[in-house]
């Protein structure tokens, strides 16, 4: 429907890059679209139904900005109130076309300290929060008043490592220090997963070698990478990396990793993890160097190309929707966290199960790719986000979603 809107406002979608194989939008009716696409394309309704629904002369007359600060939409709740980075009240729209939520009114604090929103918790100024740390949520379950609720997350929190080509990025002037695949083997069997587990995330988290979510369609689970450093220092040696007693070194070259990480971003103990990652390379001989940045600054060094030749980031790693090709077309293009680009054979691999419309067959081309994939270790994955919140003993009817979103249709609080 280019003429109906799409494209019509600047940086407003991304359906050019969300839906490159879209050739032409029909207007059939006022209630029907028909879409053509250039190939087979069975993503093709995830893809659609992740795009929002504006008002068309409003956007365009006002701008996408315009939008971002008061938005219209359609769904259960009516924005009345929202200042920027401090809160957010909405209340029930009656007329709603799924049934109106249970309560009237909403009030979303943003409170960016753990330990103040425990605290506003305990003392009942509100009455649920998010991202509880893992260190508290067994303390806040023996509370009475209280209640703590859990549950596995579409994202994958990995570490990227630079294996691009010296023509590939903008920074310098050298391949990728990590572009053999036995080199990053090598990293993924240094990293203790069961002890990051157990000891930082108390068990709210998952052990996930797919490059996949284990909540995605299309999953399928892969042999885990072992702990074990000798079978790492092995990796090494067949790669050509030579141990000088104080490290690694090829044809001149140290093993040094520059492990770039957005400082207290994705909450959960996620920097914790990220310096224990360190501490578990250097076991191994890799020259570490820890470098903590605002999200803000990770974000540009990646999409501009200026990851160091030895470097790599920590971040993790959501879906648009809950396809595994929404996973695994991260190695297909340079984008922010392509670092390692498919072989002509995996993207042959995952071009076949991008157009393949017998959902059998996919999932079989789609757990072969994870399999190449897993082999081929273009990142080294760390955990599987579990989401930990905890409620008042008084709130009803809130469950835990696998996206990232709550969902307050169905909550209540007793008096």
């Amino acid at each position: 429907l280019d003429k109906h809107g799409i494209k019509d406002v600047a940086a407003g979608t991304q359906f050019d890059k969300t839906l490159p194989y879209v050739s032409r939008w029909e207007k059939v009716d006022d209630y029907t679209v028909r879409v053509h696409t250039s190939e087979p394309a069975p993503t093709l309704w995830d893809a659609l139904g992740r795009e929002p629904l504006v008002a068309k002369a409003w956007t365009i007359k006002h701008g996408v900005d315009a939008l971002n600060e008061r938005p219209v939409g359609t769904g259960a709740w009516k924005l009345v109130e929202w200042r920027r980075k401090t809160s957010m009240v909405l209340e029930r729209n009656d007329v709603y076309w799924g049934g109106a939520p249970a309560v009237k009114r909403l009030r979303l604090q943003v409170i960016p300290e753990a330990s103040a929103r425990l605290a506003a918790l305990r003392a009942g100024q509100v009455s649920l929060v998010d991202a509880v740390p893992p260190m508290d949520a067994a303390v806040l379950a023996r509370e009475p008043n209280l209640k703590i609720v859990s549950g596995p997350q579409k994202l994958n929190c990995r570490l990227y490592l630079n294996g691009r080509l010296k023509n590939q990025f903008d920074s310098g002037g050298k391949d990728g220090l990590y572009g053999d695949t036995r080199t990053r083997l090598a990293l993924a069997h240094a990293v203790n997963r069961e002890a990051i587990i157990k000891k930082i995330f108390q068990g709210y988290a998952l052990a996930n070698t797919s490059p996949v979510s284990t909540v995605s369609y299309g999953y399928a689970a892969q042999e885990p990478y072992a702990y074990d450093p000798k079978h790492a220092r092995t990796l090494l040696t067949e790669a050509g990396w030579k141990d000088t007693g104080r490290g690694w070194e090829r044809n001149g070259e140290p093993l040094v990793l520059n492990l770039h990480y957005a400082a207290k971003h994705y909450g959960q103990a996620f920097d914790e993890t990220t310096a224990a990652l360190a501490e578990m390379l250097k076991d191994i001989g890799v020259q570490v160097t820890l470098k903590a940045m605002d999200f803000g600054t990770v974000l540009q060094m990646t999409q501009k190309g200026t990851l160091p030749y030895n470097g790599g980031f920590t971040a993790c790693r959501t879906s648009n929707n809950l396809d595994a090709d929404d996973f695994l077309r991260d190695w297909t293009a340079f984008t922010l966290i392509n670092w390692t680009p498919y072989s002509p054979e995996l993207m042959a691999t995952y071009t076949s199960q991008r157009r393949e419309l017998d959902p059998a067959k996919r999932l079989r081309l789609l757990a072969d790719l994870q399999r190449q994939v897993r082999d081929w270790a273009p990142v080294v994955p760390l955990y599987q986000e579990v989401k930990v919140y905890a409620h008042s003993a008084r709130v009803t009817g809130f469950t835990p979603l696998t996206e990232l979103h709550m969902d307050f249709r169905g909550v209540a609080v007793r008096k």
